[in-house]
């Protein structure tokens, strides 16, 4: 049986955001996504969209007793153009794509084996635009063309999308018939949820079809014999305090789903919040490079500063750091020889990200630094050849990206007077309220021509020190 985990509980908590972090920073995790992702950004629930088609039509609302599928049911056989109202009603909202206090934002930041959503908007799509991230959505079956493609982000909008009304299920009857009219959705959920793990945000679970498809999937396991589960968790948020209990246990005893109780909706956000910071400050984002003479004993000891960095770092047993690099001259080279080196016959993705960038316009490489930066909470910056225009340098940049976030920890290793990170050390130390400064004496005793073992164990564990304030 699954567990159930107390978001009062602090160690319940923790657990659970843990568990779900890690799969994130393995690339293991999809999403699924209910509506109240939509209402972050002042979308209506399902039950007030339909009760205002139904006001404008003087028809029952949901306050009669009435189901919202059957009220979807009775306004079409009223003549009412129901799926033409929901699109209408929903590409009217105007929403503020900037808005970064949502947990869709945050979430968003990372990669994922694939989302699924019951929601018609396209929130979804404009975040992900926004964050400059190339998404597939899937609602009609001409889109399945493109699943030949392996690569890229998927998003299955298995109710269908306000761009096409037809693609709408809403009324009683569609549900009912929805086994035979989406059938290749049903297939491919079903496939998703045999090889990877699931987080379900927002969602009610009071259909049938996302709790047949997880039974189906049980069952098939159960009846071969074979000892297989993936694990699946979800935030289940209700106020009613005997509804959550009984949710929570009918999905962790009957469909194996790990749940986190939730008393508040708002503090799922908050929740979901803080999954995606925890990713955040466990991925380092390095920064550096550097035009090293080849066998050059310079080389030699930058070589030595990064294999002593990525060891440090990818020591700890219980959840190791993760690194992501634009693959940077040399110094991109020495940190990802120095994680496959680390990491033996682990899954090298679960440890670095590589993000090489575009030959395409300045825009693009732009939108992809900051794309990538996002994924982030620590930046370490190393080496750096000082130029007549600094400011133009890819690590310049980077660092004023970095400082947008005032939680970020901006660790720059002082590499000599003539690096940029050095420049940007003494920048930080400007500031009394920084990384650097609050940890002065710590900095003062690296150098590039030190064996600095002890200068990065203590780093790490002032780092992680660090991250916990941040993210608890």
């Amino acid at each position: 049986m699954a567990k159930i985990y107390d978001s009062l509980v602090r160690k319940e908590l923790e657990t659970f955001i843990n568990a779900v972090t890690e799969k994130i920073l393995q690339n293991e995790l999809s999403l699924f996504i209910g509506a109240g992702s939509s209402i972050q950004y002042g979308f209506m629930s399902w039950e007030k969209l339909i009760n205002k088609i139904c006001i404008s039509n003087n028809l029952p609302q949901s306050s009669d007793g009435w189901s919202n599928t059957d009220l979807a049911q009775c306004a079409e056989l009223e003549g009412v153009d129901v799926k033409w109202n929901v699109c209408n009603t929903i590409n009217n909202v105007r929403f503020d794509i900037s808005n970064k206090n949502t947990f869709l934002n945050h979430l968003l930041d990372f990669d994922y084996k694939s989302i699924w959503t019951t929601n018609y908007d396209c929130i979804i799509e404009e975040i992900l635009k926004n964050k400059a991230k190339d998404c597939s959505a899937v609602y009609r079956y001409e889109h399945f063309r493109s699943l030949s493609y392996l690569g890229g982000l998927f998003l299955f909008k298995i109710n269908g999308s306000s761009v096409s009304p037809e693609s709408i299920v809403i009324t009683h009857e569609q549900f009912i018939n929805y086994r035979r009219s989406h059938e290749a959705y049903l297939i491919l959920l079903k496939r998703e949820l045999l090889c990877h793990t699931f987080l379900f945000l927002g969602c009610s679970f009071n259909d049938d079809i996302l709790r047949s498809c997880v039974k189906d999937i049980l069952n098939c396991i159960d009846n071969s014999g074979e000892n297989y589960a993936t694990k699946h968790y979800a935030v289940i948020a209700e106020e009613n305090h005997e509804r959550l209990s009984y949710i929570c246990n009918d999905l962790s005893i009957h469909y194996s789903i790990n749940c986190l109780k939730v008393s508040k909706p708002a503090m799922s956000h908050k929740i979901t919040q803080g999954i995606a910071s925890k990713v955040k400050f466990n991925t380092i984002f390095i920064s550096g490079a550097k035009m090293f003479t080849r066998y050059s004993s310079e080389e030699t000891y930058g070589k030595k500063v990064c294999q002593t960095l990525v060891s440090t770092f990818l020591s700890i047993d219980t959840m190791p750091f993760k690194f992501v690099s634009g693959m940077g001259m040399s110094i991109g080279h020495f940190i990802s020889g120095s994680i496959k080196q680390n990491i033996k016959n682990r899954d090298i993705n679960r440890f670095l990200d590589m993000e090489p960038f575009p030959f395409s316009s300045k825009s693009d490489n732009d939108k992809h630094r900051t794309n990538i930066m996002l994924k982030a909470g620590i930046f370490i910056f190393l080496y750096g050849d000082m130029s007549t225009n600094v400011e133009s340098s890819g690590m310049w940049k980077e660092y004023q990206i970095a400082k947008r976030n005032k939680d970020s920890i901006i660790i720059p290793l002082p590499c000599g007077e003539d690096s940029i990170s050095n420049l940007i050390f003494n920048e930080e130390y400007k500031n009394c309220k920084s990384f650097v400064y609050e940890n002065i004496d710590l900095f003062k005793s690296f150098s590039i021509y030190n064996d600095n073992l002890a200068f990065f164990r203590s780093l790490v564990n002032t780092v992680i020190i660090e991250t916990r304030k941040k993210w608890i």
